[in-house]
């Protein structure tokens, strides 16, 4: 069991994160809203940064302030999910993979909302955000369903017949 905690779960989280990796540049491909998101948003902040640059500003503060809000979202999209997700199926014994990819999609798509604090109606663009944000979720929480959810909690515990 100890073995469970110690290596296979850590290497399901990283695997299953590298599978939503993978599902995120899928989603950016498939999705012209993600891909202005953050291909454009790539090229608005460098644009940003050598504008200041140019202009004699110092672009440090500015840049420190954007790659902190680029990390919070990347952890919000891709690491919490499905942290979150194995810890939860196994302390409860959740082995559904319907389960797993269903709560690390839902986790995906809300945590970066909740994160920007998103309070109206999301727009037809964001909508087509948070459903491939829905669907790198799914991808990641199913990925660690495959690898380790299937066992998660450890055996059961077996009834005297």
């Amino acid at each position: 069991m100890a073995l469970r905690w110690l290596l296979l779960i850590p290497f399901a989280c990283l695997v299953a994160m590298g599978a939503g990796l993978l599902a995120l540049g899928a989603a950016s491909v498939a999705s012209p809203a993600v891909a202005l998101t953050i291909g454009g948003g790539i090229e608005r902040l460098l644009d940003l940064l050598f504008g200041l640059a140019d202009s004699g500003i110092d672009p440090t503060p500015a840049a420190q302030a954007a790659f902190a809000m680029v990390t919070r979202l990347g952890f919000a999209i891709i690491v919490a999910p499905v942290v979150i997700v194995a810890i939860g199926s196994e302390l409860f014994r959740l082995r559904s993979g319907l389960i797993q990819s269903g709560l690390a999609g839902l986790l995906a798509a809300l945590l970066p909302l909740a994160m920007l604090r998103l309070s109206r109606a999301p727009s037809q663009a964001e909508l087509q955000i948070i459903s491939g944000l829905f669907l790198v979720g799914v991808v990641a929480g199913f990925v660690y369903w495959l690898i380790a959810g299937r066992g998660a909690g450890g055996e059961r515990a077996l009834t005297g017949a």
